[in-house]
């Protein structure tokens, strides 16, 4: 029931019409950001095969916000990121569909040294043997994709 007052519409629980409308914008604010923390919130990668994992798995579904989570920060890495970025997204609906429902096969795992590690893997979908470089950082195993698209030094 609503009592109309002379100066203002009065809900019966006691709040103005501007008081219920100010109560609604700041829980939606609120529902809002807690939407946006915890999907920005990623596993660490506690070992090698997983930071490799992780960023491949994330990368063919397209989530690349996670996906450059597990990159190691350089300004290589991250415009070789980007180029991968373009290319997901240049492919067509059907191309990128195939990708996300293609299995990761991991062919091999070699240790270079305690806090290098390369993994040579390929997806069910194309076959094609591609291979990361795992390095450890204290923020866990990052992929360096320096490895990947530049010179291989190893």
């Amino acid at each position: 029931m609503i009592v109309l007052d002379r100066t203002n519409l009065t809900l019966i629980i006691g709040l103005t019409l501007g008081m219920l409308k100010k109560l609604i914008l700041y829980c939606s604010f609120i529902s809002a950001m807690v939407a946006c923390s915890s999907t920005s919130a990623v596993e660490k990668a506690d070992n090698p095969l997983d930071g490799g994992r992780y960023f491949i798995e994330n990368y063919m579904q397209g989530d690349m916000k996670k996906a450059q989570q597990y990159l190691l920060v350089d300004t290589q890495n991250q415009a070789f990121f980007d180029q991968m970025t373009k290319d997901y997204f240049a492919l067509d609906k059907e191309g990128r569909m195939q990708l996300r429902q293609a299995s990761i096969q991991i062919n091999e795992v070699k240790t270079i040294n305690e806090h290098t590690s390369i993994i040579l893997y390929q997806n069910s979908q194309d076959k094609t043997p591609r291979w990361v470089k795992v390095v450890f950082s204290p923020d866990g195993w990052k992929v360096d994709l320096k490895y990947s698209y530049g010179p291989n030094n190893l």
